[in-house]
């Protein structure tokens, strides 16, 4: 048990212990095996804040898509014009009008 406050939490989770090798190169970094094997127990601990969820009583709590959704809520939508068009265009590595370019982050090809 961890002490938070006046609130005390498990510290293990039922979820799967992440895989710090694969989390790296999925996130397109590159970690020793020294950095790996550092980082495991912090990612874990993370893991297990989240599994914490797991164990939260909903029963009585009515779903919603977003916790803003009560009638009333919502702001007029009002688009703005940024003065500066070419502040923003100047500050952005690859830009082919009208596309800003990135690099691909989900393919490895």
């Amino acid at each position: 048990m961890v002490r938070v406050g006046a609130r005390d939490f498990s510290v293990h989770s039922s979820l799967e212990r992440p895989n710090v090798a694969r989390l790296a190169e999925t996130a397109r970094i590159s970690l020793t095996p020294q950095e790996a094997e550092e980082f495991a127990p912090k990612i874990q601990k993370v893991v297990d804040w989240f599994g914490q969820l797991q164990d939260v009583d909903l029963q009585s709590i009515e779903p919603a898509i977003r916790p803003d959704t009560e009638a009333g809520s919502f702001r007029e939508d009002s688009p703005e014009i940024f003065d500066n068009r070419e502040a923003i265009i100047a500050a952005i590595p690859c830009y082919e009008e009208p596309y800003i370019k990135v690099p691909k982050v989900l393919n490895k090809d």
